[in-house]
């Protein structure tokens, strides 16, 4: 039976957040699937990378619709199984003799039942075969538990079986434990080792064939097996980056130095919370002392750390949140922080308790973050970010760039409005699922026609991400047309904009973002005072703009080639704290007149 795996992409504007995109489920199911003897190679198909992680949503249903599977099997994770489900609806109206699956931490049948032919709930490769078996006889039941907890080490390697490649942008991603990190999420509990010898083979092939990270999802990986450190130092001859998330508090001298050994460069750590109460809610519990001492370790050997806050805990007030936010500061790593809200999601043993621990709203679509608890209300959240965003000199959320470059992996990145935007709207299949317009705000009459082409161009690509540019050096485009386009182009319940929920940027919409960008300094300084729900970029001429709008750090757009090379140093020596926001053109797109 001709079997399709896809694992959609988390999107986002910028192009390396599609390098996590690994299909390891699909992968682990498939090797299964050939090593049973049920399958021969050529008959499971995993979505390309390009299409995966780029294509937008048209683009995916017609590369499925033209390898003519019959079974589709898709990998369902919170950020992108409302988008699958669209896809999946699509397919399966098309494709009128193809069963589409869905598996995965998120693939709930009381959420997803209708949707699919089939829900493989909990431990997917518990049941795979059996729905295999039944499906080579046409007797597919329409959902399988997996409740069984299999071992690592009794399930054939993707990686080592080949079915997954080894590439030079892709971190190879490793379990070593049943439930350690993606089955998480549906509440399994860790289970059944990997063993010290397969995961040095990994390691060793990761080495071998350049990858661009060896990557540990358990929660946290168990680095007192000083004997299973030293062989994975062993294999790795290359060196290639090595991540994982560690409990900083157990590390010694010797486990620091044989992580180093291994490669180690970049380490994950759930700190929490440093509120005792919040801590026992969740069966936690925090040594501070032992975090700051490993904490030092690491950076003694030029470790990265990145420590994980969660807001929204049961018994965490605003007053022990911004205890735990001076903990990070006088260790010295807030900067480092990551900060998420807590997500509740449906089915995990958090779920079930939420009563009972005090959770009294969070969002019932992916990403499930809470909203209020009896501890904190929605403008406590608010509160805690700004805190976190002063306290540390940080911003929450990160900048959503535009993008010029005409295509990423293929697909139509971007559109110029004012010549190709017929050939967007007749060719959805070739769109991005993030792409940047460039409209002439001195055409009211253009932007009054995208407005009305958005229904066109959401009408194939719903999940699609805008970043919609409006160009002019006469003045800035009124309130009324920046909304028109907002409003034409938005999707309020995609997973991209729920994540920006407590953002405290002016802009409203971050799914669909609006700048305005021109050559004219004053008006990029008149905008950035005056108009902080647009994005400004100013267009570089030949020369550095004034400091005054240097110190406004707006996005500056720049075309390489076409600077001397000073200039483009002035440039990034100017902006080295804030790479993201430096854009770059191409071939003249928007040529800047000389400044006098």
């Amino acid at each position: 039976m001709k079997t399709l795996f896809i694992q959609l992409c988390q999107q986002d504007p910028v192009p390396e957040a599609t390098s996590a995109n690994v299909p390891l489920i699909a992968g682990r199911l498939a090797a299964m699937a050939i090593a049973s003897g049920l399958y021969q190679r050529q008959d499971l198909t995993i979505l390309d990378d390009a299409t995966a992680d780029h294509g937008s949503d048209a683009a995916v249903c017609s590369q499925a619709i033209s390898l003519a599977p019959e079974l589709i099997v898709f990998t369902l994770l919170p950020w992108n199984a409302e988008r699958s489900a669209w896809i999946a609806r699509r397919l399966r109206a098309t494709l009128a003799a193809t069963w589409c699956v869905a598996c995965g931490p998120a693939a709930r049948f009381e959420e997803w039942g209708q949707t699919y032919d089939c829900v493989l709930e909990g431990e997917p490769e518990a049941c795979f075969l059996d729905m295999l078996s039944d499906a080579s006889r046409r007797s597919l039941e329409i959902r399988y538990r997996g409740t069984i907890s299999l071992s690592l080490s009794e399930l054939p390697d993707p990686w080592l079986s080949g079915v997954l490649s080894v590439r030079s942008d892709k971190p190879v991603l490793v379990e070593t434990r049943r439930g350690g990190s993606l089955a998480s999420l549906a509440g399994a509990v860790p289970s059944g080792s990997l063993g010290r010898e397969r995961l040095a083979k990994l390691m060793s092939l990761a080495s071998m064939q350049g990858a661009q990270e060896f990557r540990i999802l358990d929660r946290p990986f168990d680095s007192s097996d000083l004997a299973g450190l030293k062989a994975l130092a062993a294999a790795n001859e290359s060196g290639v980056p090595f991540r994982a998330k560690l409990d900083l508090s157990s590390l010694s001298d010797e486990s620091s130095d044989l992580l180093l050994d291994a490669g180690l460069s970049f380490a994950d750590s759930d700190l929490l919370s440093t509120n005792p109460a919040a801590l026992q809610a969740m069966g936690r519990s925090l040594d501070k002392a032992g975090f700051e001492r490993g904490l030092g370790m690491l950076w003694a050997r030029d470790v990265s750390v990145r420590p994980l806050v969660l807001l929204g805990l049961p018994n965490d007030s605003y007053e022990t949140i911004v205890s735990t936010f001076d903990f990070l500061g006088m260790a010295g790593t807030g900067q480092d922080a990551l900060l998420r809200p807590l997500a509740v999601y449906p089915g995990s043993p958090l779920w079930q308790a939420r009563n009972q621990l005090g959770i009294r709203e969070f969002l019932k679509q992916a990403p499930h973050w809470v909203l209020e608890t009896d501890w904190l209300d929605e403008d406590g959240f608010l509160d805690s970010v700004a805190d976190f965003e002063e306290s540390f000199d940080v911003a929450w959320s990160r900048p959503v760039p535009p993008r010029f470059l005409p295509a990423r992996s293929g697909f139509i990145s971007f559109i110029d409005a004012r010549k190709d935007l017929d050939r967007a709207i007749l060719s959805p299949e070739k769109l991005a699922n993030s792409v940047t317009i460039l409209a002439d705000g001195d055409n009211p009459d253009q932007l009054k026609r995208l407005a009305r082409a958005a229904k066109d161009l959401r009408k194939d690509n719903p999940f699609t991400l805008w970043q919609i540019v409006v160009h002019s050096d006469t003045s800035i485009p009124d309130d009324q047309q920046v909304n028109r386009l907002a409003d034409a182009f938005s999707y309020p319940d995609h997973y991209y904009e729920l994540c920006q929920l407590y953002s405290l940027d002016p802009q409203p919409t971050y799914q669909t973002r609006l700048f305005f960008s021109t050559h004219s300094e004053a008006l990029a300084l008149s905008a950035i005072r005056d108009r902080p729900t647009l994005e400004t970029i100013f267009v570089l001429g030949e020369v550095m703009p004034h400091a005054q709008l240097v110190e406004q750090i707006p996005f500056l757009a720049y075309d390489r080639e076409a600077i001397p090379f000073e200039l483009v140093y002035d440039i990034i020596s100017a902006y080295r704290e804030f790479p993201d926001m430096l854009v770059e053109l191409r071939d003249g797109l928007l040529d800047s007149p000389t400044r006098s």
